[in-house]
């Protein structure tokens, strides 16, 4: 397949559509064959290398080395195990298959998603694999040679900052990393960069971008003027829907590209394409799951569960691994041309609230209220195995605003509501990645 990722700088035809062509648009037979072999050499490596962690607790459940089981069959990995392995076995437990002395790359998760914060070591095939898979995911937003592209990422160790410079160079495009807007000076000073820079793509969350709007406000800046026509990957996933999304389009004149993913895992970008039909998976490296909490099994596709990845063709080993992302599979072909898996995160099942049988995430919240302004809020009982009704403190005018905001809210999520009202402006906006769970 083209793009050797061992080569620094892209010589193919950059005007191609997609960044692979032959891998993104392989037909099923071939992506059949490659999730086999894969996933049966995955299955040796755990028996013959052995990795510890994994042989212990597959044996426990009754397998061994030989046919591969069915992999609704094989016990899921979540976070909170390897952590578990590595408080066992410090500093960094038996389950991994690239060490310090393998590394190439070494990042870090923010931590955010509950916990101690987790090094990511890369080997050689996952550098290469995470330059790979993430210059698709650019080129899909658009990035092309000779392009300006900003992001607002943190830097040092966090994941994608360690790698990000390979796939701009890759895809031939000008990387602006600024940082996250953490201060107000900071994003002015980030404003005037754009301004000054002119990026035809731009990457920040969904708060970073009106933190910007309001440091925009106050230096005299159209935002609408300098962004007009660029493409802006806007992490928050609420613009994975039509609404939300043609909103923030049409208010700015550029347009919004999603993508979702996880730092664990080398190059596991995902993103959508011009017809926001969930966003595209890299089946030549990984096979994807909507999986039943409770028991592992798969759901067919439209149908709320935890998101569940196996990946090959990499040094590291992730293997039935539970993100703890609420998730949907997308069904049917996409007219553009890829084939391959589709799906769309929705939340995490930590940020998840069940009222009354039912599950409410942020997420639908969100939806709920966006056509009504998008005020903050702040979800209640998250966690909890099950409440009687909805409680949330949002961001209104008054105590009349607040008993709208209930009729709407129950009207639209099918439970009971309680909203606290408070001063807008109460909740701080964060500078990276927001939490509406309180």
């Amino acid at each position: 397949m083209p793009n050797d990722p061992a080569q620094l700088f892209d010589q193919e035809d950059p005007g191609r559509a997609l960044w692979n062509p032959a891998a993104q648009t392989a037909d099923e037979e071939t992506l059949g064959r490659l999730r086999a072999d894969g996933l049966a050499g995955q299955w040796a490596r755990v028996w013959d290398r052995p990795i510890a962690y994994y042989r212990d607790k597959y044996a426990a459940a009754g397998f061994g080395p030989g046919t591969v089981p069915d992999l609704d069959d094989i016990p899921v990995t979540t976070k909170a195990d390897l952590r578990a392995d590595e408080a066992l076995h410090p500093p960094f437990g038996t389950h991994r298959t690239v060490g310090v002395d393998d590394a190439v790359r070494i990042g870090r998760s923010t931590g955010t998603t509950g916990g101690r914060p987790v090094y990511v070591m890369m080997g050689r095939r996952d550098l290469q694999a995470a330059i790979e898979l993430q210059s698709r995911a650019v080129w899909a937003c658009g990035v092309r040679p000779g392009d300006r592209f900003a992001h607002s990422w943190p830097h040092g160790l966090y994941v994608s900052s360690g790698t990000s410079a390979f796939w701009y160079v890759k895809t031939g495009a000008l990387e602006l990393p600024l940082g996250p807007p953490d201060s107000p000076e900071t994003a002015e000073d980030h404003v005037r960069l754009w301004e000054e820079f002119r990026p035809r793509g731009l990457m920040v969350t969904g708060s970073q971008l009106e933190t910007y709007v309001e440091a925009a406000g106050r230096i005299g800046v159209d935002l609408a003027e300098v962004l007009g026509g660029a493409t802006v990957v806007l992490f928050d996933l609420v613009y994975q829907f039509e609404g939300p999304r043609r909103r923030v389009e049409e208010r700015f004149g550029f347009r919004i590209r999603n993508m979702s993913g996880a730092a664990d895992i080398p190059g596991f970008g995902c993103a959508d394409c011009d017809h926001h039909r969930g966003v595209h998976a890299p089946a030549d490296h990984a096979v994807i799951q909507v999986c039943d909490p409770g028991t592992g099994r798969s759901l067919p596709a439209g149908e709320r569960g935890h998101l569940v990845v196996s990946t090959f063709g990499m040094d590291a080993f992730f293997l039935r691994y539970d993100l703890e992302d609420i998730a949907v599979l997308e069904s049917g072909p996409c007219p553009c041309g890829q084939t391959g898996q589709r799906f769309r995160v929705l939340g995490r099942a930590a940020d998840q609230v069940r009222v009354a049988g039912r599950s409410v995430l942020p997420v639908d919240v969100q939806l709920a209220l966006d056509p009504h302004g998008a005020p903050e809020f702040r979800l209640l009982g998250a966690g909890d195995p099950g409440r009687d009704r909805l409680e949330l403190r949002l961001e209104c005018a008054d105590a009349g605003d607040a008993a709208r905001f209930t009729e709407i809210l129950a009207a639209d999520l099918g439970v009971p509501v309680t909203v606290e009202p408070v001063e807008p402006g109460t909740f701080p906006r964060s500078s990276f990645k927001p939490r509406r769970v309180g």
